[in-house]
C-alpha cells in the first residue's frame, strides 16, 4: 500500500514513537496493543500472536461476521449421531510455505501435537479427540471420547492452525516458534522482538487472488495515543484498540476510518489461589474483593460506558449467561464485613496489569475501590508477553488480564475456571465447577447448557478464582484508502479480501 511521508513526532515526552521511510505500494502496515509471546499457535496465548497468526496459519475453521463457524482449510463436515466421529473434507492443492502438502496426515499430526507437546496450551482447547485418523489423502476423521460441544469453534482459533509437520520435524521447538512454517496467505520473513513482525505474501497460497498486499510489517505499541498518531500520520493503514476516549473527536477525521463490533471476550482478574500469598488465597478476601468493585463504575471513568459491564466469561446478553447472578452495584460496607471476616489485617497483594494505558487506569480505579474498603493494592505494570510469562512461571498474586473470547462459552469458561484450563494460572480446581462445566461442553441444546453454566456459577462464584469486571467492544481505526476490512467479532483482522484505494 503505497504510504503518505514518514514523519517524526512526539506525543509526549515519556511516549515512544516510531518513523520509518515510506513503505512499498504493497506493504500494510499494522499496529497491535501488543506483541506476540511466541510464533508457534500451539504455545501461543497472546492476542498479539493471534493477530500474527490469521496472516501466517490458515485454520481448519474460521469466524465469519456473526461469529458463525464456518470452513477454511475444511470444505465439509458431518457429526456422527453419537457425536463421537467428526469427519472432515480438506480442501485440495493447498501448500505448506515449505513446499509440502497439506493433507488428512498433517490434520492428524497437528492435533496429536497439540495434545501431547510439553509446551502446548491448546490440550485443553481439543481434550475431548481421542484419536485421529488419516481416512484418505483429503478426509480426516476425529474420535471423540465423549460428545464436545464447543470443538468446532476451538478449531477456528489457535488449536485449527496447521503447521508443516516436515518443518517441525527438523528443528528443535524453540527454533520453530521463532520461524513458523504454516499455510496461511503470508509467510514469516523477520521478528525483532517489541518492534516488529514481518511477513510475505506466499506465492503459491490456495486463495492469493484475494490478497492485494506483498507484505505485511505489524508493529506493537502499547499505547493508543501512539498507535493512533501513527495512523494519522501515515505510518501505520490500520490499528486494533482505538481507545474510547477518542472515538468523538474522531467522527469528523478525514484522515481515518472507524469500524467496530462487539468482541466475545472479557477483562478479569486472576488470583494465585495456590500459590503462597495468604490475601489472596483467602476466599473472603476475593469476595470483598469482588463486593468492592463497581463495574460501571469502572466501564463510565475508564470507557466512557462503550464496554459492558460484566461478572461471568460471558456478557449479560449470552444465551448462555447464569441470569440468578447478576451484576450489582459496588457495595463497601459488605467487603469492609468480608475483610473482617477474613481475620487477615491490613490485607495487600501486588496485582499485574498490561502496560496499556487504559488498562492500566482500570486498574488504578479498582486500585482506588478497594483502599476504601482496607485492602491495599500495588499495580505491577509490564507489557503482555512479560505478564503472561510471569504468570506461566507462577510468580504473580493476581492479574488484571484479558481474554479476547471465542464462539463458543466453553473456551472462555472453561480455559479461567476448569482444572486444566489453559489460562488457569492460579490452579483454581473445583469438583463441582469442574463437573458441571465439563457437562456443559457435552450438550448442544442452549437450555440445558445455560442450567448447567448456572450449576458451576453457582460455586465459583462463591469461590472467586476469577472475578470477572467488563467485556469489550473493538474499535479499528484504518486509513481511509484501505478498503474490504470485515471486523470478526473476535477482534482479528483478516487481510483476505483488503485492498488499498491508492
Amino acid at each position: 500500500m503505497k504510504r503518505h511521508h514518514p514523519a517524526l513526532f512526539a506525543v509526549a515526552t515519556s511516549l515512544a514513537v516510531w518513523a520509518a521511510s515510506p513503505a512499498t505500494a504493497a506493504t500494510l502496515n499494522v499496529g497491535l496493543s501488543e506483541d506476540t509471546d511466541t510464533l508457534d499457535p500451539d504455545q501461543g496465548r497472546t492476542f498479539g500472536g493471534r493477530q500474527m497468526f490469521a496472516a501466517l496459519c490458515d485454520k481448519l475453521f474460521d469466524l465469519d461476521e456473526t461469529a458463525g463457524i464456518v470452513g477454511q482449510l475444511v470444505t465439509d463436515w458431518t457429526v456422527s449421531d453419537d457425536g463421537l466421529t467428526i469427519t472432515l473434507k480438506l480442501r485440495p492443492d493447498v501448500m505448506f510455505h515449505d513446499g509440502t502438502p497439506f493433507n488428512a496426515e498433517a490434520v492428524k499430526f497437528n492435533i496429536e501435537r497439540s495434545l501431547t507437546l510439553e509446551e502446548s496450551a491448546r490440550k485443553g482447547d481439543i481434550r475431548a479427540i481421542e484419536s485421529v485418523d488419516a481416512v484418505d489423502e483429503l478426509t480426516a476423521q476425529l474420535n471423540l471420547s465423549e460428545p464436545f460441544a464447543p470443538l468446532l469453534a476451538q478449531l477456528a482459533d489457535r488449536a485449527g492452525m496447521m503447521v508443516s509437520p516436515t518443518a517441525v520435524a527438523a528443528v528443535d521447538t524453540n527454533t520453530f516458534a521463532n520461524a513458523p512454517v504454516c499455510a496461511g496467505p503470508f509467510k514469516f520473513k523477520e521478528r525483532v522482538v517489541q518492534d516488529h513482525v514481518t511477513v510475505e505474501a506466499f506465492a503459491d497460497y490456495w486463495d492469493k487472488d484475494n490478497i492485494h498486499f506483498d507484505e505485511i510489517v505489524y508493529r506493537p505499541m502499547s499505547d493508543a495515543t501512539v498507535r493512533l498518531n501513527n495512523l494519522l500520520s501515515g505510518q501505520l493503514d490500520i490499528i486494533e484498540g482505538v481507545s474510547t476516549s477518542d472515538l468523538e473527536r474522531l467522527k469528523d477525521e478525514p484522515k481515518i476510518s472507524l469500524a467496530d463490533i462487539t468482541g466475545l471476550g472479557h477483562v478479569h482478574i486472576q488470583f494465585n489461589v495456590a500459590g503462597k500469598n495468604e490475601v489472596v488465597a483467602n476466599e473472603k478476601i476475593r469476595q470483598a474483593i469482588d463486593a468492592a468493585i463497581d463495574r460501571n463504575i469502572v466501564n463510565q471513568v475508564v470507557y466512557g460506558g462503550n464496554f459492558v459491564a460484566g461478572n461471568q466469561p460471558v456478557a449479560p446478553t449470552s444465551p448462555f449467561y447464569a441470569k440468578s447472578h447478576p451484576v450489582v452495584a459496588g457495595d463497601a460496607e459488605k467487603a469492609k464485613a468480608l475483610v473482617a471476616e477474613s481475620g487477615i489485617d491490613s490485607p495487600s497483594f501486588t496485582m499485574i496489569v498490561n502496560n496499556e494505558p487504559a488498562f492500566v487506569r482500570a486498574g488504578q480505579v479498582i486500585q482506588s475501590m478497594l483502599a476504601d474498603v482496607g485492602i491495599e493494592v500495588t499495580l505491577q505494570t509490564v507489557d503482555g508477553p512479560t505478564a503472561l510469562s510471569i504468570m506461566q512461571s507462577d510468580q504473580f498474586e493476581a492479574a488484571l488480564s484479558t481474554w479476547s473470547g471465542r464462539a463458543d462459552p466453553d473456551a472462555n469458561a472453561y480455559t479461567y475456571l476448569g482444572c486444566e484450563g489453559g489460562q488457569n494460572f492460579g490452579k483454581y480446581c473445583n469438583e463441582k465447577t469442574e463437573a458441571a462445566l465439563s457437562q456443559a461442553a457435552k450438550v448442544s441444546d442452549v437450555a440445558e447448557r445455560n442450567a448447567l453454566y448456572t450449576e458451576a456459577a453457582d460455586q465459583w462464584m462463591v469461590d472467586l478464582p476469577v472475578i470477572y469486571v467488563y467485556h469489550h467492544k473493538r474499535f479499528f481505526g484504518l486509513d481511509p484508502n484501505l478498503d474490504g476490512f470485515t471486523p470478526i467479532p473476535d477482534g482479528i483482522m483478516r487481510v483476505k479480501g483488503m485492498t488499498s484505494a491508492e
